[in-house]
């Protein structure tokens, strides 16, 4: 009768432990990326919801068939008959399956979660690692416990000593023990028990008064013009320069890489001029993007006026960030006695730690694409800041489209090679439009990685194939060529990047498909609309320096002023003009790079008044209900009161 009883509590502790833990189906189905589970395992069926007695927490878990625990079945076995053996095999194998899927998929997940810096999603992702290593280690220990003939009422004692972390001594006094006190159960599990559920409840009475405490805080923060409890007076927050959002070139004829309109998930935050007094500053200045040098290793000739720059860290070791496929860098060089700019996309996978890559071309009128082509050599230096963009694809969706003219086919390309990298499942299909067939970029790798990748379906499409050998298709990236390459395209996601004039035209082709709008994701590179050009200015798409036409301005007649806070300066703003070139005007400094409203490296507070944005892609729908603004796109008629 005490063992009976014993066996019951045994159970009881078991289930509790199961409450804890997540079932190996239940974790993976969170997850598309579905690792293939190991010899043994049951391979659930994808998108099923896990069985009720699909998997129980804790070493063994349950049985398949009944929802008693399992290490209280093994009590009640007296000796290790085949039967028994067999039942003892199959769980332990069905273990082994559960605990190696459940590390592939925690895996992955901490992939995803170290590339967006999301400490949550790292934290959930190691716990999954723990509990498919537990399911593992659960399986083996009982296999071996099989092969050297162990009793089963022995393989769960054991099992209970490693719980408790007994040693074999104590364990052996313990188990002795067992009928003594109360229930059947020694004075030596009553008050292990008891100190357990008192450590627990401390634990959680800690964690609810630090919630409170924080919720307290963050509210006293929130409110406006309050100052905490005690202490001195907040100083002002730091301007949120979160990462730009598009590769876009800034101000000038930079169109080479294909901007992005990625996440802005800054590998290493860059530390705070001054303390935010909001959780919304501290959570814009952790998204800071990376800066520093970064070494020239190779350079790749792609075709005639393309090259690709491969970078490393100079100090050796991994590049010094992470970033998300579609997002970019930020070059900054001292040109003729002036600091240029200019963003270009990451061609590379995420998954290649040891450098980075970005494929430009040579512009006439490009300051930085000509200092890269006829000036950098291999071993060189070069200033970056990095990772920024919003222009991203994680494999979180199960069908992408990928659509690229001329080098917009940067960000699609580390795409692309990332989830090839990491085994994505579903259909990518790859359209590519180009001049000639000799400006078809990464031609020869696309061929490699359709040969080698069944569901990578690439389709390419030239302007011109006179003179050529080229048998493929011509002319743009039309409403046909599409239909015809891809089909259900209203039912999948779309990544478009290339020339503004080609991407107006696949956007209404895909509207005539019934592709929806929300499902259509842009990038777009060229001429800077967010600078007013001089009265001799060239027509687009040639455009005018930022310095030149600032010189050559015409005159604008203020009608209000803008005050910046953080730099105690004040200066007027007209009509027509933005909060950049206001801020330009009278020395204030606001980071910037692409200057139409894509990469939102411009992004600021508005404290005072009311703007209106010609362009808004670069600023997230979260942080324009937060009041930010982008300078480069921002007007007004009355007077405003910026963070800056």
């Amino acid at each position: 009768m005490r063992q009976r009883l014993f066996a019951a509590l045994l159970g009881a502790g078991l289930t509790g432990v199961a409450a804890a833990q997540v079932a190996p189906g239940e974790h993976s189905a969170h997850h598309p990326e579905q690792v293939p589970p190991a010899a043994g395992a049951t391979a659930p069926t994808p998108g099923a919801a896990p069985q009720p007695n699909g998997g129980c927490g804790g070493m063994m878990g349950c049985m398949g068939g009944g929802p008693r625990p399992f290490y209280a079945t093994l009590l009640d076995m007296p000796a290790l008959t085949p039967e028994a053996r067999r039942v003892i095999e199959a769980e332990a194998e069905r273990r082994i399956g559960w605990g190696s899927q459940a590390i592939a998929s925690g895996g992955a997940r901490l992939h995803h979660g170290l590339a967006a810096n999301d400490v949550s999603a790292v934290r959930q992702a190691v716990t999954g690692l723990r509990e498919g290593l537990q399911m593992l280690e659960s399986g083996t220990a009982a296999l071996r416990a099989v092969e050297a003939g162990t009793a089963p009422r022995q393989i769960a004692l054991a099992w209970f000593r490693d719980q408790l972390a007994l040693p074999p001594s104590q364990a052996a006094t313990t188990a002795m023990a067992m009928d003594e006190g109360p229930w059947g159960l020694s004075w030596y599990h009553l008050t292990t028990m008891a100190f357990l559920v008192a450590f627990l409840l401390g634990t959680l009475a800690l964690q609810f008064a630090r919630m409170r405490r924080v919720s307290g805080l963050v509210g006293r923060l929130a409110r406006p013009g309050t100052a905490p409890a005690s202490g001195p007076p907040a100083p002002a927050p730091t301007p949120p320069p979160s990462a730009p959002t598009a590769g876009a070139p800034s101000a000038g004829a930079e169109a080479l890489t294909a901007p992005a309109t990625p996440m802005p998930e800054a590998a290493v935050p860059a530390p705070a001029v001054a303390p935010a007094p909001s959780p919304a500053a501290a959570t814009a200045a952790a998204k800071r993007p990376w800066s520093g040098a970064l070494r020239v290793a190779a350079i790749f000739r792609e075709t005639p006026t393309v090259k690709t720059f491969r970078l490393v860290n100079p100090d050796g070791g991994d590049v010094p960030f992470t970033f998300m496929p579609g997002q970019f860098l930020t070059f900054s060089a001292e040109l003729d006695g002036k600091t240029v700019r200019r963003s270009y996309t990451i061609a590379s996978s995420p998954t290649r730690r040891s450098y980075v890559e970005v494929t430009v071309k040579r512009e006439e009128q490009g300051l930085i694409s000509r200092h890269l082509h006829d000036r950098v050599a291999v071993g060189d230096s070069l200033e970056v800041s990095a990772p920024s963009g919003v222009f991203t694809f994680m494999g979180e969706e199960p069908s992408i489209v990928l659509i690229a003219g001329g080098v917009g086919i940067t960000p699609m390309m580390s795409v692309a090679r990332y989830l090839l990298d990491r085994t994505y499942p579903c259909e990518i299909f790859f359209l590519y439009g180009a001049r000639s067939p000799e400006e078809l970029v990464f031609r020869e790798e696309l061929e490699y990685l359709q040969k080698r990748h069944p569901n990578l379906h690439v389709a390419a499409t030239v302007s011109r194939a006179e003179g050529t050998a080229w048998m493929g298709a011509t002319g743009p990236v039309s409403k046909d060529f599409i239909a015809r390459v891809v089909p259900d395209i209203a039912k999948r996601r779309v990544h478009l990047c290339g020339p503004p004039p080609m991407m107006e035209a696949v956007k209404a082709a895909l509207a005539e498909l019934g592709v929806p709008k929300e499902q259509v994701k842009t990038e777009a590179f060229g001429p800077a609309r967010g600078v007013v050009p001089g009265p001799a200015a060239p027509l687009p798409p040639v455009p005018v320096p930022v310095e030149v036409a600032a010189a050559a301005a015409v005159p604008r007649v203020a009608t209000a002023e803008v005050r910046f806070t953080r730099s105690d300066k004040t200066g007027a703003l007209a009509p027509d003009q933005t909060v950049l070139e206001a801020a330009e005007a009278i020395g204030v400094p606001i980071d910037y790079s692409c200057r139409v409203g894509i990469c939102g490296a411009c992004k600021v507070r508005l404290l005072e008044g009311s703007v209106t944005m010609e362009v808004e892609e670069g600023l997230p729908p979260d942080e324009k209900a937060q009041g930010v603004i982008l300078a480069c796109q921002a007007k007004s008629v009355g007077n405003l009161v910026v963070e800056a």
